[in-house]
Parts: C-alpha cells; sequence; structure tokens
C-alpha cells in the first residue's frame, strides 16, 4: 500500500475478502460510517468556509459527547419542533401520519423502529416525542 497513488480501496479489492472483512467490522465496531454519515449532513447543511477547520471542530464535540455517553445525532429536540411547523402547513397545530413518515424521512430514518404513534392527526407534543425517540435510537 506504499505505492503512490494506490488507495484504501484497491488494497481492500486486491487483498480478498478477509482484509475487507477486517476492515469493515473495524469500521462497524468503532461506528465510524455513522461518524462520518454525521459529519458529511453536517458540513452539505453548514456549507462552512473552511470544512477542514469545521470537520475538526464537529469531530471535538463528537468525541467529548461520546466520552461523556452522550448520545450524538444531527437532530435536536428544537429542530424536530420546528420541523414539525414546515409540516403544519395550515397552522392547525397536527399533522398527518403520512407527513410523519415523511419528517422521519427527512430524518434519515427509512422505517421506524419504534412505535409509531396511534393516532392520526398527531399534534406537536406527540410528533416531537416519537420523531425524537427514533432520532435517539439512531444516535450514536
Amino acid at each position: 500500500m506504499s505505492e503512490k497513488g494506490s488507495s484504501v480501496s484497491e488494497f481492500l479489492q486486491s487483498s480478498g475478502n478477509d482484509h475487507r472483512q477486517v476492515a469493515l467490522d473495524y469500521l462497524e465496531k468503532h461506528k465510524l460510517l455513522q461518524i462520518f454519515e454525521l459529519l458529511g449532513a453536517k458540513i452539505a447543511m453548514s456549507k462552512p468556509n473552511d470544512p477542514q477547520d469545521f470537520l475538526l471542530q464537529e469531530l471535538s464535540k463528537v468525541s467529548a459527547l461520546l466520552q461523556r455517553g452522550q448520545p450524538v445525532t444531527l437532530f435536536t429536540e428544537k429542530d424536530i419542533q420546528t420541523m414539525f411547523g414546515f409540516f403544519d402547513i395550515t397552522g392547525k397545530g397536527t399533522v398527518s401520519l403520512q407527513q410523519y413518515f415523511k419528517a422521519l424521512n427527512a430524518c434519515g430514518i427509512d422505517y421506524p423502529e419504534l412505535s409509531v404513534p396511534e393516532t392520526d392527526p398527531i399534534d406537536k407534543k406527540t410528533f416531537v416525542k416519537f420523531v425524537m425517540a427514533e432520532v435517539m435510537n439512531k444516535a450514536l
């Protein structure tokens, strides 16, 4: 792998499935793919002038949260409350179950793993509670 121009993917492809699986197991064990996905989403949303500095700062934040045993997520409860307003286009204070599922998709959740609200329409408090539960379930 010391040859100039060789890449990690070339190394994994040439080294057979054993090395590839070891690498994938390592990435999974340390949740690195989720961290990269989270950082990629944050950088795409923020569009910082200095992306390298932004990534270093975000990695420091992620590290500090993980060391304290706190969950690392892309969305906060405040973000979910704001999201409710985007889906409550009529201003009635409720959203449909279909809008709830679209909100989950917007959070990167294709299929809920936890319980789904039993009411339709869904009020803001219920929406925030259920969406946050799904977000926290996917947290690092």
